[in-house]
C-alpha cells in the first residue's frame, strides 16, 4: 500500500518584541492621525480585533478573514448605536455617525431593520432578512473602511493587509497581524472606543446636545444592564439559586449577572459567557479571570446546557454560540497565564468548589 503524506501548515513562529513594538505605533498613529468622515474605520479595525481572538491562533501565520463576517461585527457593533438616544429633556434621536449630509449608510441599514425586529438574534432568525443587511454592510465595508483604513498622513501604510491580496468576499492578514491584534486587544479597544466617541461628540449635528454629556460611552459601547437583569431568573434556574463561583445559597436578591470572561477583555454579550454570581464572588472578581477549575464548571455547564441557554437566552437579543464563547475563553486564559499568572486569576476565599 503506498504510503500517504500529510501534509500540515507550519506555524510561523511569534513577532520578536521588536516587531510587536513597530505594530503598536502604527496602530497608535492610524488611530490618532485618522482621516475619517464617519466611524467606520474604527468598526473595522474593532472588527478584525475580535475576529483574529474567535478565529485564529497564538502564531505568526497568516489569517483570512470572510467579509462577512466582518460584516457581522459591524451589526453587532452598531446595533444599539443605531436606536435613538435620549438626553436630558431633548427629543430622542439617533446619533449622526457621517460628517456628511447623510446619515452613516450602516446605521440607516440596521435601523430600518430594527422597526421589525427588536434583536439581534430576532433578525438572524429569518434568514433573508439577515442576509439581505449583511450584504447590504459587506458592500458599506468595500466601498469605504477596507480601502480607507491602512492610511496614516495621507499614506497607504499597508500593514494589516495587503489589497491586492483582497478577494471579492475576504481579506487576509498579513504574517504577524494575528498574533499581534489578539496580544494587544485591550489597547486597540480603549483606543478605538475613545476615538469613536470623540468622532460622534465632534460630529456638528450631535455637538450641541453632547459637549456637557461625561457618558457618551455608556451609550456607545457598555453592556445593556436592562437586558442583564432580564436574564437573572434563567440563571437562577440554571445554578438552581446557587454562585457560580463559591457554590453558596444566594439569598434576597444579593446576586448579580457576571461576565465569566471579563468584559474588560472582550467587550461581546455572549449568551454562553453569563454566570450568576452573589454579590461578594461578583465584586471580588471583578475584572479577573476565575482559576482553571471554573472554567472546567463553565465548559461542562455550557456543554450539558447549550440547547436550554441557546434557546432561552436568544430570547432576550444575546448573541448564543458557544463553540465562539469557547474561543474567546481559550484566547483569554492564554493571554493572561502568559502575561500575568500570579495575579491575573481569582477565585473564592470560602467556596464548597475545590481548585484543581
Amino acid at each position: 500500500m503506498p504510503q500517504i503524506a500529510i501534509i500540515q501548515e507550519q506555524r510561523l513562529p511569534v513577532p520578536t518584541a521588536e516587531k510587536q513594538i513597530t505594530f503598536l505605533n502604527h496602530i497608535q498613529q492610524l488611530i490618532r492621525l485618522a482621516e475619517t468622515t464617519s466611524t467606520y474605520k474604527f468598526a473595522l479595525l474593532l472588527s478584525i480585533t475580535r475576529l483574529a481572538i474567535e478565529q485564529g491562533e497564538a502564531s505568526g501565520n497568516t489569517l483570512t478573514l470572510k467579509i462577512g463576517d466582518i460584516a457581522e461585527k459591524f451589526i453587532e457593533l452598531y446595533w444599539n448605536q443605531a436606536r435613538p438616544f435620549h438626553f436630558k429633556e431633548a427629543e430622542a434621536f439617533i446619533l449622526k455617525q457621517n460628517n456628511g449630509s447623510a446619515q452613516a449608510a450602516v446605521i440607516s441599514h440596521i435601523a430600518k431593520e430594527q422597526q421589525k425586529y427588536k434583536t439581534i438574534s430576532s433578525l438572524r432568525s429569518n434568514p433573508k432578512s439577515w442576509n439581505s443587511l449583511n450584504n447590504k454592510i459587506v458592500k458599506v465595508i468595500k466601498d469605504n473602511p477596507l480601502i480607507r483604513l491602512q492610511t496614516i498622513n495621507r499614506a497607504n501604510v499597508e500593514f494589516l493587509y495587503r489589497l491586492e491580496d483582497c478577494t471579492n468576499d475576504a481579506l487576509t492578514l498579513l504574517p504577524d497581524v494575528m498574533f499581534c491584534l489578539r496580544s494587544f486587544n485591550i489597547i486597540i479597544e480603549e483606543l478605538c472606543q475613545k476615538a469613536w466617541v470623540d468622532c460622534v461628540r465632534l460630529n456638528k449635528e450631535n455637538s450641541f446636545l453632547l459637549d456637557s454629556l461625561p457618558d457618551l460611552d455608556t451609550f456607545l459601547f457598555e453592556a445593556n444592564r436592562k437586558q442583564l437583569i432580564s436574564i437573572q431568573p434563567l440563571l437562577i434556574e440554571l445554578q438552581e439559586n446557587r454562585c457560580f463561583y463559591c457554590g453558596k445559597n444566594i439569598r434576597d436578591d444579593k446576586h448579580a449577572v457576571d461576565h465569566f470572561i471579563p468584559w474588560s477583555l472582550y467587550q461581546v454579550d455572549t449568551a454562553h459567557n453569563f454566570v450568576l454570581a452573589d454579590n461578594t464572588c461578583n465584586t471580588q472578581k471583578s475584572n479577573l479571570l476565575a482559576t482553571e477549575r471554573y472554567r472546567q464548571l463553565w465548559l461542562e455547564r455550557n456543554f450539558i446546557h447549550n440547547a436550554f441557554i441557546t434557546q432561552e437566552m436568544s430570547r432576550f437579543g444575546f448573541i448564543a454560540d458557544k463553540n465562539r464563547s469557547e474561543r474567546v475563553a481559550d484566547w483569554a486564559y492564554g493571554i493572561i497565564s502568559k502575561t500575568d499568572p500570579e495575579n491575573g486569576f481569582w477565585m473564592p476565599k470560602n467556596s464548597t468548589i475545590q481548585d484543581i
